[in-house]
């Protein structure tokens, strides 16, 4: 009856007290084969996010939409292009094909390693071009749509300790590196001229490879909203519903 009072007043006055969903697992990290299970907990919960589960501040990884300040800009109109890349979303993140995730405790940070492999994940945004390409006056709004083929996206969360009504973990910094196998453009109407576009688009892919390596260095954009993401989680639900041990 006590327990059930003081987590009431946990509740009332940090808002925590949460358990873990019954589709995530809980390891043990005394065990010898902790990652092993870390790795299939991981799994689990990414899959459940098809949908978001507002309870423990998680959203939907099947359709993630960034805030608008993870647009970007490059280039300029004066002497080329300049392009503005908005409304960016990112489809797939719950359909991971494996999980390899490890972690390390340590007595002030520790480290989140999850290194997640699918079959493709999908980038759509808005991009507007304006100013001279090759002689070609532009000036245009148009949907892109990306996909990369077989990517291994790693993600690194440095965590730190914190106590709200118990020992809680939160993400003091985020690290991204994403791979692929292949990189497919596709910009919908950048011309007005069908053929023209379609003939770029197919340009574009030839030189895959170079185009996803020009674009690597946003990577470091993106890392916080993962942070945040996990943060929204690991502030309601406490270090010790998370591991044994």
């Amino acid at each position: 009856m006590k327990s059930l009072v003081l987590c009431l007043v946990v509740v009332v006055v940090f808002g925590s007290c949460l358990k873990l969903p019954s589709s995530f697992k809980k390891c043990d990290r005394r065990s010898t084969n902790f990652n092993q299970c870390l790795s299939k907990s991981i799994h689990g919960a990414l899959t459940s996010l098809e949908k978001p589960l507002k309870s423990h501040g998680l959203p939907s990884l099947h359709d993630v939409l960034f805030p608008p300040a993870f647009g970007f800009e490059i280039g300029n109109s004066t002497y080329g292009l300049k392009q503005k890349c908005g409304n960016l979303r990112l489809f797939g993140l719950s359909n991971p094909e494996n999980v390899a995730a490890r972690m390390n405790f340590g007595p002030v940070v520790s480290t989140l390693t999850v290194e997640t492999t699918y079959s493709e994940l999908k980038w759509t945004a808005e991009w507007e071009v304006q100013g001279t390409m090759v002689l070609l006056p532009l000036n245009v709004v148009t949907a892109v749509e990306a996909i990369l083929v077989e990517p291994v996206l790693t993600i690194i969360f440095d965590l730190e300790e914190y106590e709200k009504g118990g020992t809680h973990f939160r993400v003091a910094g985020t690290g991204i590196d994403l791979q692929a196998r292949d990189f497919v453009i596709d910009y919908k109407r950048l011309f007005s001229n069908e053929r023209l576009n379609r003939e770029f688009n197919s340009a574009l892919v030839e030189k895959s490879s170079e185009i996803f390596a020009m674009f690597k260095h946003l990577e470091k954009i993106y890392a916080p909203a993962f942070g945040s993401m996990l943060n929204g989680f690991l502030e309601k639900v406490p270090v010790a519903e998370l591991f044994d041990g």
